[in-house]
């Protein structure tokens, strides 16, 4: 924990959004006990929230929720959009023309089996990457995943995903603390899976702690201070933070905040 991960991610995700990507995420939470069921559905709801918002946007962005909504409507078809109402129920904000019949959509989908909302979802996120807009799906802290969800997301939705000729606009990015997940966590045999299959590709970035010498470098470059002017300020930091990337940065922010770090005009440095 603490090198930065999140944060990482999040900067990343900030950005391509300004460059049209269309970027959701759901996280994990320590001692939850998650329904999978409930975590995929979150995310896909953020879509359809994050479609519905983008009406209000520029007439580009507008364009595409109302093209999102007639190709979901065209691709799923009103009985199946009323069984993922009850799952994803900002459908309603998004396509406002179709009428959701709940008395219709308890006769025709009552209680959905888990494979046919794995199908409905597939289709769902399949019928969006049609419209040649980049999206990004990313899950934080899957090493408290239990297996159930590891399988339905990096298994059944991601694999079908990527059958699909559109799979290139699609990326999946899951976080997670290697020195929390053994060989014998779920998350370590699906990503060797994930290695493994010649449908998908995958990419490793390991974040790891500085070591002294980086952050000696860091703080020097960052001060414009030579190394043996901060030799005790680095043993002060790197003793408080180990190294973790995130909490150096956010000690050496709060000692400029509080004039621990400040410019001296007579020094100038």
């Amino acid at each position: 924990g603490g090198s930065g991960k999140s944060h990482l991610v999040n900067k990343c995700g900030d950005f391509l959004s300004t460059q049209g990507w269309l970027v959701v995420g759901e996280k994990f939470e320590r001692g939850h006990q998650h329904n999978s069921q409930d975590i995929v559905c979150s995310l896909f709801e953020k879509i359809v929230k994050k479609l519905v918002k983008l009406k209000a946007g520029s007439q580009q962005d507008s364009e595409y929720s109302q093209l999102a909504a007639k190709t979901l409507s065209d691709s799923l078809g009103a009985a199946r959009l009323c069984a993922l109402v009850e799952y994803l129920p900002s459908i309603r904000d998004l396509i406002t023309e179709a009428e959701f019949d709940a008395t219709q959509a308890n006769s025709i989908e009552s209680n959905l089996s888990h494979w046919k909302l794995v199908s409905l979802l597939t289709c769902f996120i399949n019928a969006l990457l049609k419209l040649d807009r980049p999206m990004i799906l990313i899950l934080d802290d899957l090493q408290w995943a239990e297996a159930l969800a590891i399988e339905l997301v990096l298994g059944e939705i991601l694999e079908s995903i990527e059958k699909q000729n559109n799979a290139h606009l699609f990326l999946f990015i899951g976080l997670y603390r290697d020195d929390e997940v053994s060989i014998y966590h779920p998350l370590f045999a699906k990503i060797n899976c994930l290695h493994e299959s010649s449908n998908i590709n995958t990419t490793d970035i390991q974040l790891s702690a500085f070591s002294k010498n980086d952050l000696v470098n860091m703080i020097s470059n960052e001060l414009k201070l030579p190394k043996r002017l901060i030799g005790e300020l680095s043993d002060v930091v790197y003793k408080k933070t180990s190294g973790h990337i995130l909490f150096a940065v956010e000690l050496l922010n709060s000692m400029v905040r509080d004039s621990t770090i400040y410019f001296s005009m007579r020094r100038r440095q």
